[in-house]
């Protein structure tokens, strides 16, 4: 993923160096292999900016440079752009106060747009819609494919989480799979008696040696391309109202899950770190406003004149 630093390499201030140090710092930390593919690229990007315009030196970033860069980079851009651009700067600069080549991190003081995630409310099937969905295919796809939009919808777990889960994971007597979720921590994920049942029938029916659970015609595990796929493709079939996504299947536990147990048990549900990330799906459902409308003068009115 990142090249390899001879101890030169460390020894030189120019930017382009500071960049692999700082991406190797990074992979070290753990941070995700699609975040390190992401700050490369960035970081990458920011050091032929620095190139076009004279800087060579960390001692010559300043905040408005900084700024002035950020703007550039994200003209015409939506604001998850921004924030990662900001977020890859300040990662850089955090990194060369940290090494001491700067007094001073000059990204500091940066910071991205705020925009309110409410702005853009997550999709989501309502129980009829669900319903249909797992109806359709209990009577038109194999038990694998079952299985697994099963457990998505049950679960709420991401692509990636689905992927990697391994046999040894499943735990069904206990209900409930050991998941590596988001953030590299394990998480306790609770499965209903029903989703336990068709786990074991699902893995009993197995005639592969293959230590993980969901596996294609090569014995390899799926990837996420093929579960994200698969997804697009079972609710087309399905002839829901709304095209759906591994996103919706997991919006759409959370919203139904905020629904009969809150924020904060939905937060562990969710694998969630903030609780500001669950509020999100917790008032979405109808189910919220029945009994704001009833409490309406005319809802009053038109119950009692049928």
């Amino acid at each position: 993923m990142c090249e390899q630093l001879c101890p030169e390499d460390l020894l030189k201030n120019d930017i382009d160096s500071l960049v692999k140090h700082c991406l190797k710092v990074e992979q070290d930390r753990k941070l995700s292999v699609n975040s390190i593919k992401e700050l490369k690229r960035y970081l990458m990007e920011f050091g032929k900016y620095c190139k076009v315009n004279g800087i060579s030196s960390p001692t010559q970033l300043h905040l408005d440079f900084l700024r002035k860069y950020s703007e550039y980079r994200c003209i015409n851009a939506g604001p998850n752009l921004k924030k990662a651009v900001v977020w890859s700067l300040r990662k850089f600069g955090k990194f060369l106060n940290l090494i001491q080549v700067v007094s001073d991190d000059p990204a500091k003081n940066l910071r991205h747009p705020k925009f309110h995630p409410r702005s853009r409310l997550p999709e989501y099937l309502s129980e009829t819609e669900l319903r249909k969905l797992l109806e359709y295919a209990a009577k038109n796809i194999k038990k694998r494919d079952f299985t697994i939009i099963s457990l998505m919808a049950t679960t709420g777990l991401r692509p990636k989480e689905i992927t990697s889960i391994k046999r040894c994971d499943i735990h069904s007597n206990n209900h409930y799979i050991n998941v590596q979720v988001k953030g590299g921590w394990l998480k306790k994920t609770h499965i209903s008696f029903s989703m336990s049942a068709l786990l074991s029938n699902y893995l009993a029916a197995r005639k592969d040696e293959s230590e993980f659970l969901f596996v294609n015609t090569r014995g390899k595990p799926i990837s996420v391309a093929w579960l994200q796929h698969f997804v697009k493709n079972i609710g087309q079939d399905a002839d829901l109202s709304i095209p759906i996504t591994s996103n919706c299947l997991r919006h759409t536990f959370a919203t139904h899950a905020a629904d009969r147990h809150g924020k904060v048990t939905t937060k562990a549900l969710m694998g969630h770190q903030r609780l500001s990330t669950t509020e999100i799906y917790t008032h979405l459902s109808p189910r919220h406003f029945k009994t704001v409308t009833s409490c309406h003068p005319l809802g009053q009115i038109e119950r009692s004149n049928p």
